[in-house]
């Protein structure tokens, strides 16, 4: 059953930012991904974690 026009429910975008299309993803210990979705937010904290770290790394260094 397809949603009616103007509806209320559904996803609704918090930034302003476009994100990207394809996700990034990643294998970790059991239990980790558990513990990070009890984090709440945790998608846009996450986010904000990339971005610092990769403005700290030199991606050139690390090859």
């Amino acid at each position: 059953m397809p949603f009616k026009k103007n509806h209320k429910l559904g996803f609704i975008a918090k930034g302003t930012e476009a994100l990207d299309r394809k996700p990034l993803t990643i294998k970790v210990h059991l239990g980790i991904r558990e513990r990070v979705m009890d984090i709440p937010d945790w998608q846009s904290k996450l986010r904000t974690v990339i971005e610092v770290w990769l403005s700290k790394v030199d991606v050139d260094d690390q090859v």
